[in-house]
């Protein structure tokens, strides 16, 4: 028969305390706490060598291995600043637009469940190791959370890393090409409106100077009546 007990109430109180953390910071914060330092591993795990690259001349390395480290260590830390500083925005935003109260309220929820997620890790690690299993068998083997924490845990552990790593790549990859289209098609337009411009205004430069050509011609010719006609009338005269 299952009860609450001693160990129910330890995790319970830890999940709590510790998610109170996230009841301070937000669930803007907390989220984009997490994003900051997985995205920022993602991040400079692909383009260390890039980063590493562009920051070995200033510090005058030669190594590859040292200009990876370096770019690795840079990008990571570049993303986390960016995405903190993005996540100050955002709680500010919030706060100003009176949802600081439900930003508070999720954060204390996400706190607290990514503290039972590690619980979790730890607990199903912890069972599959078979000295430990008869032990905790007996103690807590009654208990309400355990087999939750076993259950979440199992799921977590069995997941398909390189699976979610292709889905996360294939995600990035879709929106760095989807990024590119845009720019391009910006870039695409732009000149087209510049040769249009151009265009625009060689076609009117040249109807202006035809009309200025037009307008001397007409004005010649006026000029060659006129005088004929004065010519011709002093013919008259005498």
């Amino acid at each position: 028969m299952q009860e609450f007990g001693i160990f129910d109430m330890v995790v319970a109180g830890i999940t709590v305390i510790l998610g109170l953390k996230g009841l301070f910071r937000g669930f803007i914060k907390e989220v984009l706490g997490i994003v900051g330092i997985i995205g920022g591993i993602f991040i400079a795990s692909r383009f260390s060598f890039e980063v590493g690259n562009l920051i070995a001349p200033i510090l005058a390395l030669d190594n590859e291995a040292t200009i990876k480290l370096i770019g690795f260590i840079v990008a990571l830390i570049g993303f986390w600043i960016l995405v903190y500083f993005i996540a100050l925005i955002l709680s500010k935003i919030t706060d100003l637009s009176g949802l600081g109260a439900i930003n508070r309220l999720l954060g204390f929820l996400f706190g607290s469940a990514k503290i039972f997620l590690i619980f979790s890790v730890i607990a199903y690690a912890l069972y599959q190791v078979q000295s430990f299993k008869s032990v905790i068998d007996e103690k807590v083997g009654n208990s309400i959370t355990f087999p939750y924490l076993i259950d979440v845990g199992g799921y977590i552990i069995k997941l398909d890393t390189t699976k979610v790593t292709k889905n996360i790549e294939d995600s990035v990859d879709s929106v760095v090409n989807k990024t590119k289209e845009t720019i391009n098609k910006s870039i695409e337009e732009k000149v087209s409106q510049e040769i249009d411009k151009a265009t625009n205004e060689v076609v009117k430069d040249a109807t202006q100077i035809q009309e200025n050509i037009d307008q001397k011609e007409q004005t010649t010719n006026e000029n060659e009546i006129e005088v004929k006609q004065t010519n011709t009338q002093e013919e008259i005269k005498k």
